[in-house]
This record gives C-alpha cells, structure tokens and sequence, in this order.
C-alpha cells in the first residue's frame, strides 16, 4: 500500500508540474490579434494563471518557493485579469499607454513566477541531492527572462516585424525551458 501511495504522489507531482509548464508558456509568450482598438492574446494570461493555480496547489506543500510560487500564481491571475480589463477597454485618450502598462505587468508577474518556480525546482533537487537534474534551469530561465524583459523595452505596445521575431524566439526559449524542466524533472519524482 505503501508503494502504491507513493506512486500517486509521483504522477500528481509530474500531472501538477505539466499543468505549471502549460501555464508558463502562456504567459510567457505574446500572440496578439488586433481588432480595432481592441487587442487579444491569443496565448491568455488568465488561462495560463489558472493553469499554474492548479499545479501549484498541491506542489506547495513540498518547500517554500513552491508555496510562495502560489502565492504568486493567485496574484498574478488578479493581475492578468487587470491586465485584460486594461487592454479590452476602449480608452477615449491614449489606449497605447494603457496596453504598455497592462503588458508590463504581465511581464514583471511572468518573469517573478518562472523566478520562484526555478528556485523552487533547484530546492527541491538540492534537499533530495540531485543537483545535476537541475544544472541548466537558472542560465535557461535568464535567457528567457531577459527575452522578455528586453521584448518589453524595446517594442512595448508597437508590433512591427522585429518585434514579431523577438517574439517567435522568447517561444522557442519558453518552449525550451518547459521542455528541459518537465524532461528533467521528472527524476525528482521517480524516487
């Protein structure tokens, strides 16, 4: 019983990571489609937050980075559906101001929880002494931050063609990072 126990915990833990990375794709990346003064993304931050809400409520309780990620992952819900409140509405002056501001709280909530989910990934390795598994995360987590963080101040709300491939990159480096956390993760949770 006991092992069967311990493989539950297992397959939630790997099910509860895979719903963490989904979400980290979603609002790490920026697929917008105008219409009018109106703007959606395609890849929502409310879904994305949503997703990760769910894989972090039962990762939580294994260090305190994950319990603070879920902190995070609350409060970033709030503030991507403060976000799309700014972005859906139709301002009467200046509507590029607001979706610059709602963007660059995506950005700072997106870049502080993909923070605390490597640390927290990286801690979990350390009190189970399987640094290696976790070797490459923080160098793969600053390319990706700095993509858009950079993205961000140098495009804001214009799209242009630059801006469009900046973008396609921070998917391929997201992509990258959801692949090489899940893939090498899962040794935190076979034992």
């Amino acid at each position: 019983q006991r092992f069967y126990i311990k493989e539950y915990i297992n397959n939630m833990n790997k099910k509860n990571s895979l719903f963490v990375l989904i979400g980290i794709f979603l609002i790490c990346t920026r697929f917008w489609i105008s219409i009018g003064s109106v703007h959606i993304d395609i890849t929502n931050d409310i879904v994305g937050y949503i997703l990760i809400f769910i894989g972090m409520k039962d990762l939580k309780s294994l260090n305190s980075r994950f319990k603070k990620g879920m902190i995070l992952s609350v409060a970033g819900l709030i503030s991507a559906v403060l976000s799309q409140y700014l972005i859906s509405r139709d301002w009467p002056s200046s509507p590029e101001t607001m979706y610059s501001i709602a963007i660059g709280i995506s950005v700072v909530f997106a870049i502080y929880f993909t923070y605390y989910y490597t640390e927290a990934l990286i801690m979990e390795a350390r009190r189970q002494e399987k640094n290696a598994v976790t070797r490459n995360y923080q160098i793969t987590w600053l390319l990706m931050s700095a993509g858009i963080f950079i993205h961000y101040f140098a495009f804001k709300s214009t799209i242009t063609m630059w801006s469009i491939l900046v973008e396609a990159l921070i998917a391929v480096i997201t992509i990258y990072y959801c692949f090489l956390v899940f893939s090498t993760s899962k040794q935190l949770y076979e034992d």
